[in-house]
């Protein structure tokens, strides 16, 4: 039961987002939890049994994730480093990671003193967790790391096994 109202939350807070513009105002948008239960001539019928609590809870997700300037992803640490050879190890790893995992998306950053190398960007956190398996054995000390990312950054899992 739990998969299906994250589920549907999540559904939910992806219309919200495809269906925001960067730099709208919510507040002049009309209510998009109300449009998801509105009768449309051709869209069939839908009953949703649920808990008010749940309705409840909903809108409090809604307003929260309202205030955010970006949607929840998770990324994958390869490489984290110092020192005065840093910067080329760093890319070293990305181009390591590159030539075994094509078409995932990847990030150098340097947060000072560190030079990180971040891949995946996954919406959804058994995502990061499938690729983080399965990179595990080449960078054995990755792990996952939260974020906040920008509506346009999130990509879908494109994870095969070689």
């Amino acid at each position: 039961m739990k998969v299906y109202i994250l589920t549907f939350l999540l559904l939910t807070v992806c219309v919200i987002s495809g269906s925001a513009q960067p730099g709208s105002n919510f507040t002049n948008q009309p209510d998009i939890y109300q449009r998801l239960f509105t009768n449309r001539t051709g869209a069939g019928d839908i009953k949703i049994v649920r808990d008010q609590k749940l309705d409840e809870i909903f809108m409090e997700y809604l307003e929260i994730n309202r205030h955010r300037n970006g949607i929840p992803c998770y990324w994958i640490r390869i490489y984290s480093g110092s020192g005065h050879d840093a910067r080329e190890r760093a890319y070293q790893a990305k181009a390591k990671f590159l030539k075994k995992y094509e078409g995932i998306k990847d990030k150098v950053l340097y947060d000072d003193p560190n030079f990180k190398v971040y891949v995946g960007g996954y919406r959804i956190k058994s995502d990061a967790l499938k690729l983080l398996k399965l990179i595990q054995k080449d960078f054995p000390t990755s792990f996952i790391v939260y974020d906040i990312i920008d509506f346009p950054d999130v990509q879908t899992p494109n994870i095969s096994k070689d």
